[in-house]
């Protein structure tokens, strides 16, 4: 019996005007009102989600939501945090330096989930936009090596964030969790950071089994969440790499694929 279903965003539950379907709003009500615990999973911040968790009725204190890829979960109602983690300045300017080599632009995340970056740039504005957040222009050279940072992110265009997986410094990818969020993020967080980890403390805070418990998601940072439930559910618009480790496919974002993973795999 599935207890809690972790549900990604973008290309997840939202289609591709970043509207929630009927179906879908209607399969979570349905869901929470048989007792099951519906978690946001999102790289998003706090400021970002909660006008999402408003109208999908998930702002009690008995709600939950998974931010920043993982690198936080946060009790909705009480602002509890539930678990963090976090990179250090010293790693963010290393990160920020192979940005200037790979000719990509870069921003960051403080642990007080300040957004900075070097110089306002059309991916950093994205960031902004759509989680109603500004951007500071920062000099990432005056930054402590003991700074605190939630994740930090190349950004750049599709093309430019391909390019820049396949020739960043090995180090980057495999010291740290490096995710590609969506086709112009390519975000990096403590190595122990991803919605996998976090969907595992939130379970285990809760006392439920990670046996009883689903997600579904759509892109690579969706993958050890899919990887770690007890029902993993890609979108049928998901990354080919999502696909191959789910246990079901769903419909795609733009058929209410969430309220089909809900109805058929979860009650």
């Amino acid at each position: 019996m599935i207890k809690l279903i972790a549900i990604d965003l973008d290309g997840t539950l939202f289609d591709s005007k970043k509207n929630i379907s009927k179906e879908n709003k209607e399969a979570i009500k349905l869901a929470k009102e048989k007792g099951i615990k519906i978690v946001i999973a999102t790289g998003r911040p706090v400021n970002g989600v909660l006008p999402i968790l408003e109208e999908l009725g998930l702002n009690d204190n008995d709600d939950y939501v998974i931010i920043y890829n993982g690198a936080k979960v946060y009790n909705v109602g009480t602002k509890e945090i539930i678990f963090s983690s976090t990179i250090n300045g010293k790693t963010v300017k290393a990160l920020y330096n192979e940005s200037l080599r790979l000719g990509v632009n870069f921003h960051a995340f403080r642990k007080n989930e300040e957004l900075i970056t070097p110089k306002h740039n059309p991916y950093t504005d994205v960031e902004s936009k759509i989680n109603n957040i500004p951007d500071n222009l920062y000099d990432f050279n005056k930054i402590n090596d003991n700074d605190e940072f939630l994740k930090a992110m190349m950004v750049d265009s599709d093309e430019n964030i391909t390019k820049t997986i396949e020739n960043i410094n090995p180090v980057f990818s495999t010291e740290y969790s490096m995710v590609r969020s969506s086709k112009i993020f390519l975000e990096f967080l403590n190595k122990s950071t991803h919605k996998g980890h976090a969907l595992k403390a939130l379970a285990n805070y809760l006392n439920i089994p990670l046996e009883e418990t689903m997600a579904i998601g759509d892109a690579g940072n969706d993958l050890p969440m899919i990887i770690n439930a007890g029902i993993g559910v890609a979108m049928e618009n998901a990354f080919p790499e999502v696909k191959a480790h789910a246990d079901n496919i769903t419909l795609d974002n733009e058929h209410s694929g969430v309220a089909y993973a809900i109805l058929n795999y979860a009650m």
